[in-house]
């Protein structure tokens, strides 16, 4: 592949914060990329850097692009960390990074003719299950971070998305009668706001996901709690490393919880594997834990410290590094979920490496602007089912 031109511009996210999007031309084809920018992020994730200085810099690296050949992926993300010479990007940005290593697969695919997740695929191809943010707080209103619903088996991704989408809607009308400070507002995920306590938001959503044959998944986001040496949580109370470690145990006995993200603070992992060892037959997952990063992957793999691992490419900086991380985790049993960011934009990228690295589940969000990469699986699915 021949580099043409390259572009840059600046475009929103669903938030309303600026970010960047790469426009890619070759001598056959344009593809374009964008970058998401998450709210709360892990110290371990590659450097964001402001817009204002990617425009300095691009120019630069666009010459040292145009009219070069690449063979492949490897070749281009191998080129990128030969420019920037740091371990996180901090010289051209992990945004700018994400960008041009995005557009690049998505160009690949197109001169070969496939859809993304069909030039990713090795394998006989699968559907995620998709994992929804249904409700929580945001800045502290509630002690959970997000409240999920997710099946436990799929046929079709249209008919668990669906059954999501009537528990949400559901949600929503209990919410209001049980929750005087409620009114539908949403967080910047869209889901619901509560400031109801921790059981009696858990309590309205068992009878919710029993009656729709759902599960429970939660993302506490402990490194948010965790003041150095306790777990501090909106009521005042704090909590040390062995309490938190049996209240997450606890609720797992209490309510249909069968996944659990980021239980604890993400150097901690110590608990996190004695959290596992625990709940062997739960999903117990690291987000904030490994950052998407195939070092810290292979420390916790040493520990068995989770089951599950969040992967967000956004967090890494390459689609090649995502993908060897996933490579790494499926070798290992430990289950993948690609996940959107807060903020996010109208590409549609992580659902065609969901399907093409065969993902066991993807998280997207049920409403508003997420609905994007909810359609988007919807209509892969129906190509792979043809195909």
């Amino acid at each position: 592949m021949k580099v043409k031109d390259l572009k840059l511009r600046e475009i929103f996210t669903t938030n309303a914060q600026k970010t960047i999007e790469v426009e890619l031309e070759t001598d056959k084809v344009k593809a374009r990329a964008s970058a998401p920018i998450g709210t709360s992020r892990s110290r371990y994730e590659v450097v964001y850097l402001p817009i204002e200085d990617l425009k300095k810099e691009f120019p630069s690296i666009k010459r040292r692009f145009v009219s070069q050949s690449f063979a492949g992926m490897e070749e281009v993300d191998y080129f990128l960390k030969f420019i920037d010479k740091t371990s996180n990007f901090r010289k051209i940005g992990g945004n700018l990074a994400l960008c041009l290593s995005s557009a690049f697969l998505k160009a690949f695919a197109l001169e070969q003719g496939k859809e993304v997740f069909e030039f990713l695929s090795k394998e006989k191809k699968s559907i995620p299950l998709p994992l929804c943010n249904v409700a929580g707080g945001w800045r502290r209103q509630s002690d959970i971070q997000e409240f999920l619903f997710l099946p436990v088996h799929q046929k079709s991704f249209l008919e668990n998305i669906s059954k999501i989408a009537h528990a949400y809607h559901q949600l929503g009308i209990e919410l209001r009668e049980k929750d005087k400070n409620f009114n539908f507002g949403k967080n910047i995920e869209s889901a619901w706001l509560t400031s109801l306590d921790l059981n009696k938001v858990l309590e309205i959503l068992t009878e919710i996901a029993t009656e729709n044959e759902l599960k429970i998944g939660l993302d506490v986001a402990a490194s948010q709690l965790w003041d150095g040496k306790n777990y501090v949580y909106k009521s005042g109370e704090n909590i040390a490393r062995a309490e938190q470690l049996d209240l997450m145990e606890q609720l797992t006995r209490q309510y249909p919880i069968v996944y659990i993200e980021d239980p604890f603070s993400e150097d901690d992992f110590v608990s996190f594997a004695t959290l596992t060892h625990r709940l062997q037959n739960k999903l117990v997952v690291g987000d904030d834990l490994f950052s998407t990063d195939l070092n810290k992957l292979r420390y916790g793999i040493s520990y068995k410290a989770a089951s599950g691992i969040i992967i967000k490419p956004s967090q890494v900086g390459t689609m090649t590094d995502t993908i060897k991380v996933m490579e790494e985790a499926k070798s290992n049993k430990i289950r993948t979920i690609v996940s959107h960011r807060s903020g996010e934009t109208d590409d549609t990228l992580i659902c065609h490496l969901a399907v093409g690295m065969n993902s066991d589940y993807i998280k997207i969000g049920i409403a508003g602007e997420r609905t994007a990469k909810i359609n988007e699986i919807i209509r892969i699915e129906e190509l792979v089912s043809r195909s």
